[in-house]
């Protein structure tokens, strides 16, 4: 049993303090990094483990189960967690290409080491972010979106470094090719739009079968469910922090049937959109 965190704002930058040893695994469907500040903490996945050190960077893919406990019971973890729907990104000049490396995690690897100048500059960006949460000078949401544009812009550079890294190892079945690694903003920009799968087989130079194996073995997912996926995500978003019909949504994240909607969402959300929205929607109060 996971844990569903719910995102009360598009964007959070949010201090924290671990001073637990053990608690339950949980998943949402915002994006998530870790910033690590003081002291070591563990992230745990669901098939793995990561130690952090203070200076690392740790990014989680959305819808998967994880958390991060103390390693020294004696010695709180701090940290910055930043939270934030896609949604609230991809709007923005080539944003969705930004997404990119948190839906492609089985190629990526999560941690950031604290010595790379990624992690550095993420540091740096994330404590600014959290001083103008503090200080609430005007402005100051727009700067936050501004430093989280920045923060994601160096995960993608440390994402096309490591890529570049693998480019020149030995080629492999879980390799990613560059051919899906172009189909992944593809469909990160045009989920909504009808898509078929025999255009992203040519848009990645590859046979049918290696474009199979090879999109499976970097996003954990097939073409149609990763569509399903981000369609679902979107919808997610909508229902918490608009006003549009579940009707309107549904056929605005791409789908043709509010039936089938209906039925995709409650498979992968265990309530229907109505119930979702019911549970999910921030107060007034809370909205930006």
């Amino acid at each position: 049993m996971y844990e569903r965190v719910i995102l009360a704002d598009e964007i959070i930058f949010k201090p924290r303090t671990i001073t637990l040893t053990e608690h339950e695994v949980h998943t949402h469907d915002a994006l998530e990094i870790s910033v690590l500040l003081e002291n070591e903490a563990r992230y745990h996945l669901t098939d793995r483990d990561y130690d952090g050190k203070p200076g690392d960077v740790f990014v989680f893919r959305p819808f998967e189960p994880h958390y991060n406990l103390i390693r020294d019971s004696s010695k709180p973890a701090h940290w910055i967690m930043i939270l934030f729907s896609p949604t609230a990104i991809r709007l923005f000049p080539e944003g969705y290409k930004l997404l990119t490396p948190f839906y492609t995690m089985e190629q990526f690897k999560p941690l950031l080491d604290g010595g790379s100048p990624y992690a550095q500059q993420i540091h740096a960006a994330a404590k600014l972010a959290v001083e103008e949460q503090s200080r609430q000078l005007p402005g100051w949401r727009t700067k936050q979106v501004g430093l989280l544009i920045d923060i994601l812009t160096s995960i993608y550079r440390a994402f096309l470094a490591q890529r570049q890294s693998v480019n020149e190892t030995l080629e492999s079945d879980s390799t990613p090719s560059p051919g899906i690694l172009n189909v992944i903003p593809y469909l990160l920009q045009h989920f909504q739009e009808d898509i078929d799968v025999h255009d992203l087989i040519r848009m990645s130079g590859l046979n049918k079968t290696w474009f199979y194996t090879k999109f499976r073995g970097t996003t954990a997912l097939s073409p149609q469910d990763f569509i399903n996926q981000l369609r679902i995500q979107h919808a997610s978003h909508f229902l918490r922090y608009s006003d549009r019909t579940v009707t309107e949504i549904a056929f605005e994240c791409g789908f043709h049937s509010l039936s089938y909607f209906n039925k995709l969402f409650k498979q992968m959300r265990e309530i229907s959109p109505s119930e979702y929205r019911k549970k999910h929607q921030p107060a007034p109060t809370s909205r930006r």
